[in-house]
């Protein structure tokens, strides 16, 4: 399936999610509504907070609020019945029965050390049934926001990935309208980025990403996971925060980060790893377990696992 475009009257996101499931609607409807607030209020909340997450960094206004944000904006829609984030010790449960609600694990600000640079930023969300943590295969949907020169919305829709893009002047201001459907991975591939100090990576991570500079390919890395991986799904490529020397299990939390990004990337034509198979064969124990991450085109991912399972 090749990446179609709109034409000069392109739909709305309301009108086209009205074509879907309307369950999943109302998730992707209330996120949107958030993101916006977020991206207008974005220079109101800038210093820091004072507080640490649960994986011990230290939060930003801006991550407590886009937090509280989203997870106010999921639980209101009535089909969310539980919220866990990467900034909260414990989920955030409604009232609605757990097996017949949605669960939404996000990553409310991905980048947050970039505001001070006005570098882009992300919002992250994976949508399951029931309780989690959940592997990634059983992933219901999933969704990414970027906040850069465009706000954008990133979705699975059925079996395709689409974005959206908010409209800021002429007849459809302040809507989100479709700006592709179908998305695909480019080939050939164009770009990587390798998180993690260089020095910190393993020999086999190493000698991978020497094979990649060989070949051409450019390295795109600005500290922001949406933000890179953007990179990879518009010009094809591989992004990864690998394996360290000392941190062996990386640094992305697989509910909250890279099981939604691996499954986007799948739907779109491309593949994820650990190293040793795909991140959503993974079923975490904990809501912030770690796992090495390579996602991007199937034949960049095949060629980790190879070189993994010689090393």
């Amino acid at each position: 399936m090749s990446e179609t475009r709109t034409s000069n009257f392109p739909k709305t996101l309301p009108a086209f999610l009205s074509e879907g499931d309307p369950t999943t609607a109302k998730v992707y409807l209330a996120i949107a509504r958030a993101a916006s607030r977020l991206a207008d209020e974005l220079p109101l909340h800038t210093g820091m907070a004072g507080g640490v997450n649960p994986s011990g960094e230290s939060q930003a206004k801006l991550d407590v609020f886009s937090n509280d944000l989203f997870a106010d904006a999921l639980l209101e829609t009535g089909v969310v019945g539980e919220v866990a984030s990467e900034e909260m010790e414990e989920p955030r449960r409604s009232n609605a029965p757990a097996e017949e609600s949605l669960a939404v694990a996000m990553d409310p600000l991905d980048g947050s050390s970039n505001i001070v640079t006005n570098s882009p930023l992300g919002s992250i969300f994976g949508i399951w049934r029931g309780r989690l943590p959940q592997s990634g295969r059983r992933l219901v949907s999933a969704m990414f926001v970027t906040y850069g020169p465009q706000l954008t919305l990133c979705f699975s829709h059925g079996n395709r990935v689409c974005q959206f893009v908010k409209m800021r002047i002429g007849p459809q201001a302040g809507e989100f309208v479709l700006a592709s459907e179908g998305m695909r991975l480019p080939d050939p591939p164009e770009v990587y980025g390798f998180g993690g100090e260089r020095n910190k990576w393993t020999p086999r991570v190493e000698a991978f990403v020497r094979s990649l500079e060989e070949r051409g390919l450019k390295l795109r890395y600005g500290g922001t996971f949406i933000g890179d991986y953007n990179q990879v799904l518009r010009r094809g490529g591989i992004f990864a925060y690998p394996e360290l020397k000392g941190r062996p299990n990386g640094k992305l939390r697989i509910l909250y980060e890279s099981a939604p990004v691996s499954y986007l990337t799948e739907l779109a034509g491309g593949a994820s790893t650990t190293g040793r198979g795909s991140m959503l064969d993974i079923t975490p124990t904990t809501l912030a377990e770690t796992a090495p991450c390579y996602i991007g085109n199937r034949n960049l991912v095949r060629e980790v696992e190879e070189q993994f399972a010689r090393s």
